[in-house]
């Protein structure tokens, strides 16, 4: 099996093993739980090459297991910009131009 095999199939069954505790939660509780996740993840793959591969993958299948849909809070674009799929990151992408746009606004 190829290393991005590996990575793929091991980000698909953490997000699936993890979709239940994400769930119930705000997207700030959630980008919480995942710096804990991330974390332990390190510690447990003990392979930083592997920890690179598979963390922007894990993202990715959270956002869509979760139907996270558009962005519309700061821990959801930190979220969305940390997710392999290039549309998540553009998404995030457009949330935090359109913040930082309104933050000038009001300087």
């Amino acid at each position: 099996m190829s290393f991005y095999r590996a990575a793929e199939e091991l980000a698909r069954e953490l997000a699936a093993r993890w979709k239940t505790a994400f769930e119930p939660k705000s997207w700030a509780e959630r980008l919480a739980l995942l710096h804990q996740i991330h974390e332990q993840l390190m510690e447990d793959l003990r392979d930083f090459d592997m920890y690179c591969a598979v963390s922007p993958l894990l993202v990715g299948e959270l956002i869509e297991l979760l139907s996270g849909g558009s962005v519309e809070s700061m821990a959801q674009a930190h979220i969305y910009a940390n997710s392999g799929d290039a549309d998540h990151r553009h998404a995030a992408g457009k949330w935090f131009a359109a913040f930082n746009s309104q933050a000038d606004s009001v300087k």
